[in-house]
C-alpha cells in the first residue's frame, strides 16, 4: 500500500493515499530571521479565520512559485493570502503585512493529485516592498539538473509520526539531492512502485531522518542561489524512514514561468 500523502490534506483532516501538499523539514534546524527572505507562507482563509497550508517563493514583486496541488486540493470556498518577510507564523500583522492573492496560474499539464507538473504561480493583489526581509530567489537555467546539496525551508510539521506537529519556527536543512534512478529504486524497495517520479519533471532529495512533511509542500529547495525545486510529496512517517521527498524541478518550467510572471 502506498503511504504517500498529499501534505495539505493531513491539515484539512482529509485521507487521501497519496503524496502530500505540505512536505515538512524534518529533521532539520530553527531558521535565523531574514535567513530566507524568497519564503512565503501561503495561507488559506474562511470566514476571517486563516491558516498556513503551504510555502511558496518569491519570484518577483506580484508572483509566487508553489505547487499546483496547495491550490486543487483545498475546499472551492475560501480565498487565499501570502504572508511574506515572516520567520513566525504568529509574526505580528501590523509590521509584517498581508499580500492577497488575486489570481491562481495552475500548470495545464496537471492532472490533480499525485502527477507530474506539481506546479503553479500565485499573482499577487499587490506588489511586495524589497529589503532585507523580502526578496526575489532567482530561476535556474532552463532544463538545468542541480545536483549537491539542497536547502528545502518552510513551517512543514516535524514529527515523525503521521500525527503532525506544526511548527510555528520556520525550520530548514541541507540535504542531497539524489539522481532519479535512486529515487525510484528507493520507493521500490519500499512500497513495489515508483509512480510519483516522472523522468523529465521530477527532483529527489534524501538522507536518513531528514525529509519535508505536511505543510512544506509548495516550498523552495535552493540549490546556488537558485530555486531548484517545488516541495511535491513525502513519504509518511516523514523521516522515520530513509525515504525520497519529492519536488517539481522548476528548470522544466521555465517557460511556462515566464508566460505567466508579472
Amino acid at each position: 500500500m502506498k503511504t504517500f500523502l498529499l501534505i495539505f490534506t493531513a491539515i484539512f483532516g482529509l485521507t487521501l493515499a497519496y503524496p502530500s501538499d505540505d512536505a515538512k523539514v524534518v529533521g532539520g534546524a530553527d531558521a535565523a530571521r531574514n535567513q530566507f527572505p524568497y519564503q512565503v507562507s501561503m495561507q488559506w482563509g474562511l470566514l476571517g479565520i486563516w491558516q498556513h497550508i503551504c510555502g511558496g517563493s518569491i519570484i518577483s514583486a506580484r508572483t509566487v512559485l508553489t505547487a499546483a496541488h496547495c491550490i486543487t486540493e483545498v475546499p472551492n470556498i475560501g480565498s487565499f493570502r501570502v504572508r511574506a518577510g515572516i520567520l513566525l507564523l504568529n509574526d505580528p500583522i501590523g509590521t509584517f503585512p498581508v499580500n492577497n492573492v488575486i489570481a491562481t496560474i495552475i500548470h495545464p499539464d496537471y492532472q490533480g493529485g499525485v502527477n507530474p507538473h506539481d506546479i503553479a504561480l500565485l499573482r499577487l493583489g499587490s506588489a511586495l516592498i524589497f529589503g532585507t526581509n523580502i526578496a526575489i530567489i532567482p530561476l535556474p537555467t532552463r532544463d538545468a539538473i542541480p545536483t549537491g546539496n539542497g536547502v528545502l525551508s518552510g513551517w512543514g510539521s516535524t514529527s515523525m509520526t503521521e500525527t503532525p506537529s506544526m511548527p510555528n519556527h520556520m525550520q530548514f536543512v541541507s540535504t542531497p539531492i539524489i539522481t532519479l534512478d535512486v529515487c525510484r529504486s528507493r520507493l521500490i524497495e519500499l512500497f513495489g512502485n515508483a509512480d510519483p517520479v516522472h523522468d523529465t519533471s521530477t527532483l529527489c532529495t534524501m538522507a536518513a531522518g531528514q525529509s519535508g512533511c505536511s505543510g512544506d509542500s509548495g516550498g523552495p529547495l535552493t540549490s546556488n542561489g537558485e530555486v531548484v525545486g517545488v516541495a511535491s510529496w513525502a513519504v509518511l512517517p516523514c523521516g522515520a524512514l530513509t525515504a525520497p521527498t519529492g519536488f517539481a524541478r522548476v528548470s522544466s518550467y521555465i517557460d511556462f514561468i515566464n508566460d505567466n510572471i508579472l
